[in-house]
């Protein structure tokens, strides 16, 4: 029986997934989709489970955020979806490998520097929040 025992923890270990980290989209207030995704996904941390996207919309403008989280941690940044003085913010959350990559729209026209500003602020205001 002990002769069997190597061998049978080999074949279990290839059944073991080695593991895989997601892959996310990642970029820090930009006002354009395409170029959020120019550098391609990156490697989240093992700890981290899904992948965030925050939309702030004014108008036909919009600035996005994407970045690797937790789920628990993107679920709360969802609670702060809303509407403020013509200002949307939309939080999505996924978990398959470069699932946010179409997860804010093509700019239709010039984007605001302000609302890239404030995009900024919201986004450093949810993450104190979140701590």
């Amino acid at each position: 029986m002990t002769c069997y025992l190597p061998g049978l923890l080999l074949v279990a270990l290839l059944f073991v997934s080695g593991g895989h980290s997601l892959q996310c989209y990642s970029c820090s207030t930009n006002t354009d989709n395409v170029a959020c995704n120019a550098g391609g996904p990156t490697t989240c941390p093992a700890s981290q489970d899904t992948c965030e996207t925050m939309l702030f919309y004014q108008g036909s403008s919009y600035a996005v955020t994407k970045k690797c989280t937790t789920k628990a941690d993107c679920d709360a940044a969802k609670k702060f979806d809303a509407t403020t003085n013509g200002i949307t913010l939309v939080t999505t959350c996924c978990q398959s490998d470069g699932c946010n990559v179409n997860a804010a729209p093509r700019p239709v026209g010039a984007a605001h520097v302000t609302l890239a500003l404030l995009g900024v602020a919201i986004s450093v205001v949810v993450s104190r929040a979140l701590v």
